[in-house]
């Protein structure tokens, strides 16, 4: 027999307020739904659960059962005619699958997701994600101008519908493609402004990783003051909003500028930290990047245990992981097509 969970329009309100600004709680909520849905047979709450589950464990590094759960509930939706709680499904697994790096999967969900939306002309953010999740595949495809072209065009759509959290990840993707595209100045506007609309709305994972480019982008511009400044300051906004993936970049970073100031073991110790962290979350390819910078550290220390030891890690990292790293050839010819008609 198949009945409703009880409160449960009540319990999704709940998870969403805390979806981003406490991700651990939301997990444990969001799980505890899906248990119930599960035992009251009800379909549409387990879908809803368990996009919430791929949310809360991407932002917390944990994949484990996420696609899985993700693939059960688009066949929900297929089956029910879920047509809106499909978007959304369509629109994770996309995500889903560019966390793993498999970009051609990612191509197809984020565009059936887009289809989906053109086809019930309107589905919330689902379409505003997809817009902003193909233009992460151009960027991984080094073609950042064209995927400046989806952030624009995703923060033009949230006119319609303001979502502050939205926008804020739209313009921090943004001013960080038009700053490997070249575009250094207008990149640079953009992400103080970041900085700012995140610290005013309170969304401090997008305060860190907003500062995080900022000090990147002084750091190759050799301006180590600033680069220091900034750098500083996302380590602080870490404090509150914890992430792994943001507190080993900035290390990296901030290890780089020790270095650059004439510190090579504050450089050193601040390395081995962050490849702690990327070891214990298992981000190879960072870790293999960090081993790198690591080696030279020790080089400028004359510690030739040091080199040898970082060097083996990173021989071994690629060894590994060659496969995993290598990036196919993707076609994007066609891409520009899923920008909305004017």
């Amino acid at each position: 027999m198949t009945t409703t969970v009880p409160s449960a329009a009540e319990k999704i309100k709940a998870i969403s307020r805390s979806l981003y600004s406490a991700p651990g709680e939301a997990l444990q909520l969001s799980e505890q739904l899906l248990a119930d849905s599960l035992a009251y047979h009800d379909r549409a709450t387990q879908v809803q659960a368990s996009i919430f589950i791929s949310i809360t464990q991407d932002q917390l590094g944990q994949r484990f059962d996420g696609a899985q759960l993700l693939i059960d509930a688009l066949a929900i939706c297929e089956q029910d005619q879920l047509g809106l709680l499909e978007a959304q499904v369509l629109e994770r697994l996309g995500r889903d699958r560019y966390t793993a790096g498999l970009y051609a999967e990612s191509l197809d969900y984020w565009t059936r997701c887009i289809g989906q939306c053109r086809s019930l002309h309107h589905c919330g953010y689902s379409h505003i994600f997809a817009l902003i999740g193909l233009g992460h595949i151009c960027s991984a495809y080094n073609e950042y101008l064209q995927g400046a072209e989806f952030y624009r065009a995703a923060m033009l759509l949230l006119r319609l519908s303001p979502d502050p959290l939205i926008f804020a990840k739209a313009q921090l993707s943004l001013g960080w493609d038009l700053y490997n595209g070249g575009e250094v100045e207008e990149a640079t506007r953009i992400l103080k402004d970041s900085v700012a609309f995140s610290r005013e709305h309170g969304f401090g994972h997008y305060v860190s990783e907003s500062l995080l480019h900022l000090g990147t982008v002084y750091l190759k511009a050799h301006d180590l003051v600033q680069a220091e400044f900034y750098l500083e300051e996302a380590l602080e906004a870490l404090l509150e909003t914890p992430s792994h993936w943001a507190e080993c970049n900035v290390l990296g970073m901030l290890a780089e500028v020790r270095f650059l100031q004439g510190s090579p073991q504050m450089a050193r110790d601040m390395i081995e930290r962050a490849i702690h962290l990327a070891q214990l979350d298992g981000m190879r390819h960072i870790e293999a990047r960090l081993n790198a910078q690591a080696a030279g550290y020790c080089a400028a220390l004359n510690d030739e245990h040091g080199i040898e030891y970082y060097g083996h890690q990173l021989d071994r990292l690629y060894e590994i992981n060659t496969e995993a790293w290598h990036i196919p050839p993707i076609n994007l010819s066609h891409i520009r097509q899923y920008l909305p008609r004017r």
